[in-house]
């Protein structure tokens, strides 16, 4: 969490909560966790999201609580209060930057702020579906399979593995994903060899393919480890064809 103030120090923020990431239907609170120095007053408590506001808390004024109509963002008012504000029927278009900025009365006017930011996702209901295989192959034979994974948000990644060996680089194929409606997609991708001796154990071949839901950033080479959300596999067991 980021924090920042302005003004003379009369209100601490001490942590501001907003959860990593949430299920599409599924509801949050986020918390805002402050003090006041004594003999200070609450002015306001605001929350934005990617910096609109949505939601303001105002003591002085009748009633205390107002929300405001932002994309992606619904407000259960009667759940909500000057540190806690609970969002409802969240959606893919509830994923931002959310911030808490509480503001003193005067004199000081002081003002503090901290954000937080929540992803919500959208997990593939079906395991992914592996077509194009061979049940028997003989020894330079063209293996060629595709593997569709269900729909998601973020997009699966997909790996292959044979005999539980992970496969990559040119025997890999990534096709275009397939972006649907309400943006969740589908990612295909291909696996093509040539079947040879070593590909079989006693005779049998395992084919394996996942499907893996995470928040990394394909495009950030500096995020580790970070967990995945969900993970599907289908397998396809290959037999060696006996001249």
């Amino acid at each position: 969490m980021n924090f920042a103030s302005a003004g003379a120090v009369s209100v601490t923020l001490f942590k501001v909560e907003v959860p990593d990431f949430k299920r599409v239907g599924e509801s949050a609170t986020l918390m805002c966790n402050y003090s006041l120095s004594d003999g200070e007053g609450l002015y306001s408590v605001k929350w934005y999201k990617d910096n609109e506001e949505f939601y303001r808390y105002v003591p002085r004024s009748r009633p205390a609580t107002i929300s405001y109509q932002v994309d992606g963002v619904e407000v259960q008012r009667h759940f909500s209060n000057n540190y806690n504000v609970h969002l409802q029927s969240l959606n893919l278009r509830s994923s931002g930057l959310y911030r808490c900025e509480v503001s003193a009365e005067a004199p000081s006017f002081s003002s503090v702020n901290g954000e937080g930011r929540m992803e919500v996702v959208y997990l593939p209901k079906h395991d992914p579906l592996m077509t194009g295989g061979e049940m028997v192959y003989a020894l330079g034979d063209q293996v060629s399979i595709n593997c569709t994974s269900s729909k998601s948000y973020p997009p699966s990644e997909m790996r292959w593995y044979i005999n539980n060996h992970p496969v990559s680089g040119d025997n890999v194929i990534q096709y275009e994903p397939v972006v649907h409606k309400h943006g969740l997609v589908t990612t295909r991708s291909g696996l093509r060899f040539e079947a040879m001796e070593h590909h079989f154990v006693n005779g049998r071949m395992t084919v394996k393919c996942t499907s893996n839901v995470s928040l990394r950033k394909p495009d950030n080479p500096f995020q580790q480890n970070v967990p995945s959300l969900d993970s599907k596999w289908v397998v396809m067991d290959c037999e060696l064809h006996q001249k």
